[in-house]
């Protein structure tokens, strides 16, 4: 499953410098077109997608049901990403049961030193919606509710969680959202050990909760967190929301510590050998976000509502996932890249949350204390900076492009541009070489 089509090594200098030169060459009157080159070939592959069965990983199924990847050349192997439990995705993307997959990269920083052919190769989303929700009847009051009565953070956030002491407490039978569980109860002084917890299946949970058999309930799926907030009317005393509203922010920040992207990986060796692919793939994925995200957005989450709902076995509608995907889980787009690659600024900049979080497992013991090449692991911001490169290129060679080119020119351009506007810079820069060469 090799593409063939090459990679190409630029260096933004060289594009940079490239693009001057195409656009210096536009101004040049009088120009005589000779015979275009021959348009490019985009190959036919399969991708095997996998993910986990949650809101914000199975929307991907849109890149297919829409044609964005067939666009590019790239069928999903059975039309649909192959979703799995947390635990499965890692050793089926390390053994070749698949090409690429979505993934919470907070179970990959915690194995680092075990993990390490997985990359990294585009991030779209971080979590938000950790939440303790708390029967409504019973009176338990929210951190919102001691800091509206004049309690610091700390000393609310301390009266919030010591209310859990003692008490049933329903918790995803997954480990991924322990270590926040654990945070969140040691703004008291307690850990998970100080309640009576019961480890189930996220809908297990809200049946749980629903039927008065627990006081406190923390599903891991947003899809849950939605159903208990705002179907039940459970009231979330205390979130990652919260948290990140009221705590001090900046690099050395506890909050980095709460946050984690979800992104879609493949190995080191899968992308070595399909790069090509990689970008084609990454392109019909910001696609995929422009129609998730764009003037379409309900017509979009209608789609993609039935395929959701199947299987979570929750019914979701276009509002439900639109509060998911705006509350629990934001998304980053194309235009917010730039800020996670290289914003050292910007609260969710990769190395901010990532070299603290790395700090603190290798303090705890979890990994070895050793170099990790947050720059190596993260080949989502080359890729992303490659595809930047790309577009400059397009646009110099779209400038060079005027009135007297051949139709055959024109509709290379054609083609250009339309690769252009649904974010695959490789092919756009390919059409235009052919029509001003």
């Amino acid at each position: 499953m090799t593409d063939k089509t090459g990679t190409r090594g630029l260096s933004r200098r060289h594009v940079l410098q490239g693009a001057a030169a195409l656009a210096a060459g536009a101004a040049v009157p009088g120009r005589v077109w000779a015979q275009a080159s021959k348009a490019p070939k985009i190959p036919e592959v399969t991708v095997r997608l996998g993910g986990f069965a949650v809101t914000n990983h199975g929307w991907t199924v849109l890149a297919a049901k829409k044609g964005f990847l067939k666009d590019v050349g790239i069928t999903m192997a059975g039309g649909a990403p192959k979703l799995l439990r947390e635990t499965q995705v890692l050793p089926q993307l390390n053994n070749g049961e698949l090409d690429i997959s979505t993934m919470w990269f907070g179970l990959v920083v915690q194995a680092l030193d075990k993990e390490t052919e997985v990359r990294p190769i585009l991030s779209y989303s971080y979590f938000q919606g950790n939440t303790v929700l708390a029967d409504p009847k019973a009176g338990f009051k929210s951190v919102d509710e001691f800091i509206a009565e004049g309690m610091s953070w700390d000393k609310a956030a301390e009266a919030t969680m010591r209310q859990m002491k003692g008490k049933r407490f329903a918790i995803t039978a997954s480990p991924s959202t322990y270590p926040w569980n654990e945070f969140a109860l040691s703004l008291a002084g307690l850990s998970m050990k100080d309640t009576q917890t019961v480890p189930v299946e996220d809908p297990r949970a809200v049946q749980l909760a629903i039927g008065n058999q627990v006081d406190f309930a923390a599903p891991g799926g947003a899809v849950q967190c939605y159903q208990l907030q705002y179907q039940a009317g459970w009231k979330p005393i205390m979130s990652t929301r919260q948290m990140v509203k009221y705590m001090p922010a900046g690099a050395e920040s506890a909050v980095n510590d709460l946050l984690n992207y979800d992104l879609m990986m493949c190995t080191q060796k899968y992308l070595d050998s399909n790069r090509d692919t990689v970008l084609r793939w990454c392109g019909a994925t910001y696609k995929t976000l422009d129609y998730i995200f764009g003037p379409q957005q309900k017509q979009a989450l209608t789609e993609y509502a039935p395929f959701i709902s199947a299987n979570t076995g929750a019914q979701m509608d276009a509002d439900a996932i639109k509060f998911i995907f705006e509350q629990i889980d934001p998304f980053f787009q194309w235009k917010d890249q730039a800020n996670l690659w290289e914003n050292e600024s910007y609260p969710l900049y990769y190395k901010n949350l990532y070299n603290y979080q790395i700090r603190k497992f290798v303090k705890a013991g979890t990994i070895p204390d050793k170099n990790y090449d947050l720059d190596k692991i993260f080949q989502a911001k080359p890729l992303w900076k490659e595809m930047v490169e790309l577009k400059v290129k397009t646009e110099a060679l779209m400038a060079k492009l005027d009135g007297s080119a051949s139709a055959e020119r024109k509709a290379l351009a054609a083609e250009a541009k339309k690769h252009y506007d649904s974010f695959n810079y490789l092919d756009a820069s390919r059409f235009m070489e052919a029509a001003v060469s």
